[in-house]
């Protein structure tokens, strides 16, 4: 009877339903912490980070200094340049040949600088509206010379739409779209085929448009709640990496629009980000200020993908 009773429990046991898995773990983006490098008082608002051949990092002051300043490990940083004195200049962009481009935001124009410190203007008088618009902000340089830059009217989606412009080769500038509110950080493709750009549409609303360089529809790539967006990077996955302004993160989105990783950095006011170059490649630059604009600050962040020079 013992022997019976024990085997009808076996099967009772064995007739049990098993518990539920557990539900699995929401997955968000991986989150790095950048590391302070460099800080100067006299600096404010840092912007436009980019490097040279031999990875020394330049980028904008536009704090009780106007002008570009140059840093590297060895050396820690020096002021080089004294570019656009009225606020200070904006966005910095360093080509192949060593040439930088910079935007003179009060002057309102696009200046180049030769690396033996000669200025020369690329592009003025393009501005439909000088009362409106706020002056050139964010630039890039495509490869076979090609110039876009943005110049928004405003940063919180309540201006009217800002431009987006383009120096052609023969240095004709035109318009190459007034469809966006706040044009901000604006990159090219892998392919040099397609322009982004980031703006905002509500004060903490970003997104990142996108267009075929050769012309045709906009389309939207990803819109961010919770971010000011500001400069862009782009990485050789294709990837980009937006600095979010007032909130010191940086955002990794790929080319499907889905965001896998997250820097941040204890200042907030982060504007812009840029990969070092060779070896250095898996560096990522970021430029940025206390929120009063006083004091500059500059970051680096280690990232699982490089850039592309």
């Amino acid at each position: 009877m013992k022997t019976t009773l024990t085997i009808a429990l076996l099967i009772l046991a064995g007739c049990t339903p098993a518990p539920p898995p557990a539900p699995p773990k929401a997955e968000g983006p991986v989150e790095i912490k950048a590391e302070l490098i460099a800080s100067d008082p006299s600096w404010g608002n840092t912007e436009g980070p980019a490097l040279d051949a031999q990875n020394n990092l330049y980028f904008t002051s536009r704090g009780t200094y106007h002008g570009i300043v140059k840093w590297n490990a060895k050396d820690g940083a020096s002021r080089w340049a004294d570019v656009a004195k009225g606020a200070g200049p904006g966005g910095l962009w360093i080509d192949d040949a060593g040439d930088m481009f910079v935007t003179a935001t009060d002057e309102r124009e696009i200046v180049k600088v030769t690396p033996d410190k000669k200025v020369s203007t690329m592009a003025k008088g393009f501005e439909k509206d000088p009362k409106t618009s706020k002056g050139p902000n964010d630039l890039v340089v495509a490869k076979d010379g090609t110039i876009f830059f943005t110049a928004p009217n405003g940063y919180d989606g309540t201006a009217p739409n800002g431009t987006i412009y383009k120096i052609a080769k023969d240095g004709k500038t035109t318009v190459f779209s007034e469809e966006i509110t706040g044009p901000n950080g604006i990159i090219l493709s892998l392919d040099q085929k397609t322009l982004y750009v980031a703006h905002n549409t509500a004060l903490n609303t970003s997104k990142i448009e996108m267009w075929p360089v050769e012309g045709g529809a906009r389309k939207e790539l990803i819109t961010i709640e919770g971010c000011q967006a500001d400069g862009m990077d782009v990485d050789k996955e294709g990837a980009l990496w937006l600095t979010c302004y007032s909130f010191g993160t940086a955002y990794r989105v790929t080319k499907d629009g889905k965001i896998t990783h997250k820097i941040t950095t204890e200042q907030k006011a982060l504007t812009n980000c840029k990969f070092g170059r060779g070896a250095d490649q898996n560096t990522l630059y970021l430029t940025s200020s206390d929120m009063k604009r006083e004091t500059g600050y500059v970051y680096k962040a280690v990232v699982p993908v490089g850039g592309v020079r």
